[in-house]
């Protein structure tokens, strides 16, 4: 069997084995949340209701609910409704890296990438990303074949899905101009403009349409989300670009930045310490040219705010990162002459990379789980925990605890439970689910907790724990 026939089969199989997976992180957000809103409603209103409404352009919430209308309110539906675009994604990337490192060779491109964690968590997940990351790749792949409707199609589905996607899409019209073979004048930049407005148009219709019927873009003070858009002074700033920092070197990524600097060690002392002139129409410049046009569309906003550095806003960025670091592995450090421990260095690079599933901080340390198929025991976890709870009578309500546990089973489940758990207070709630999976504990409630409360119910499964405590206080949980 070819290798990128088991690539197509190993999504499809992965989307098989998650297929009642609960809604999981953001997603509750962005998928359950928006889809119920759209199928309860029948499309009526393309304005989300102000709680659940993040400013982005609601097509993923429809897309869903739509999925829900034709083939049921399930999880099961709702997983397979990301096989096309995790199929697209496996095509995309196959295709580019046959443009990069010929046929034999393009199946190292697909290994790559899903040995990233954050792609690989995302892709059993019912997540918009995949939808950005098919986008993204499309309209890359369009740029470099010149293929005139596949651009505009993936600018479109970058703008319809966020606002993030909007912001790639500048990137990606910079790196068109970039990659060009021709002459860098007005004329070309009107022409390699005009793949870019239809969805530049779409996306500014949408965002001008939202601001009349809301009268703000982008978040409002009054969301649910307003303090993760609070905009930070010059330390918050500073604590920001460590936290990025991590970002980059978290998950194993550090080993990809590893092999960027051995590289560069070796490409630099190959041309007796010359750094080599830089010329547009070189793949390798390209690749390096793409990478940062991203980074400079997504990553300075996000230093601006308080809380929007989680590790799938960085896919469109990680993605050519690792292109890049592939591209230099196979084409200047000799994969592909025949030398035999040559053969050893992507695979182990791959292995590495993929080695950032295992980790897991200690309990107090803040973890970015979505980004981390480390997050897969947690499923069978809740599941045990709930069954304890019916087992014992414990209504959900008296159960106190914080994201992504709360609220109505429904919209996790899709069970059609109403009931579900409430936010955390120790002075109130009688109960209180904990997991090292939730960031939202204090380190003083934890030991409050380890310290005074009563262990009812406690599981383990890999990186993942699970505590049902009860309060201490006499009284609180009686009826």
């Amino acid at each position: 069997m070819r290798p990128t026939l088991l690539f197509y089969l190993a999504v499809v199989v992965a989307t098989f084995f998650v297929r009642n997976n609960p809604f999981f992180w953001d997603t509750v957000q962005l998928a359950s949340k928006h889809g119920h809103f759209f199928y309860e409603t029948d499309f009526q209103s393309l304005i989300l209701p102000t709680e659940i409404d993040s400013g982005h352009p609601p097509l993923f919430g429809m897309y869903v609910a739509l999925v829900w209308k034709v083939f049921g309110k399930t999880l099961c539906a709702s997983h397979f409704a990301m096989l096309p675009f995790l199929l697209g994604i496996v095509f995309f990337l196959t295709a580019i890296g046959k443009r990069l490192l010929g046929q034999n060779l393009a199946p190292l491109l697909v290994l790559l990438c899903f040995a990233d964690p954050v792609l690989a968590s995302q892709s059993v997940l019912v997540s918009p990303d995949l939808v950005l990351v098919c986008c993204f790749l499309m309209a890359v792949w369009a740029i470099w074949s010149e293929k005139s409707w596949w651009l505009p199609l993936g600018v479109i589905g970058l703008g319809l899905i966020s606002t993030r996607g909007m912001m790639v899409g500048l990137a990606l019209f910079a790196f068109s101009l970039f990659a060009s073979t021709e002459k860098l004048d007005f004329p070309l930049f009107f022409k390699k403009l005009l793949p870019f407005l239809p969805g530049g148009l779409l996306s500014a219709s949408y965002l001008l349409y939202h601001w009349i019927q809301t009268g703000w873009v982008g978040y409002h003070a009054d969301s649910s989300w307003g303090p993760s858009f609070e905009q930070v002074d010059i330390q918050g700033f500073m604590r920001n670009i460590g936290i990025m920092a991590w970002r980059f070197l978290d998950f194993g990524r550090v080993f990809v930045w590893v092999g960027i600097a051995v590289l560069g060690f070796i490409g630099l002392r190959r041309s007796n310490w010359n750094v080599p002139r830089l010329d547009r129409h070189q793949t390798g410049w390209q690749l390096v040219a793409l990478t940062v046009f991203v980074f400079i569309a997504i990553g300075p906003s996000q230093l601006l705010f308080k809380g929007l550095l989680s590790h799938r806003y960085f896919l469109p960025f990680f993605i050519p990162l690792n292109f890049t670091v592939l591209y230099f592995l196979c084409k200047e450090n000799g994969w592909a002459s025949n030398i035999p421990w040559n053969r050893l260095v992507i695979p182990a690079h791959c292995l590495c990379l993929a080695t950032g599933n295992l980790w897991v901080y200690p309990q107090k340390t803040a973890m970015g789980w979505d980004g981390t198929l480390a997050h897969l025991p947690w499923y069978e976890l809740v599941q045990q925990s709930e069954e304890f709870l019916k087992s014992e009578n414990i209504p959900f309500d008296k159960v106190g605890t914080a994201f992504p546990n709360i609220g109505s089973r429904e919209l996790y489940d899709l069970n059609g439970v109403a009931d579900g758990f409430v936010e955390k207070n120790l002075a109130t709630n009688c109960y209180v689910f904990y997991s090292n999976v939730m960031n939202d504990f204090s380190d003083t409630e934890i030991d409050e907790m380890q310290r005074d409360w009563v262990v009812v119910f406690q599981r383990k499964m890999g990186g993942v724990c699970t505590i049902l405590y009860k309060n201490p206080k006499k009284g609180l949980c009686e009826n």
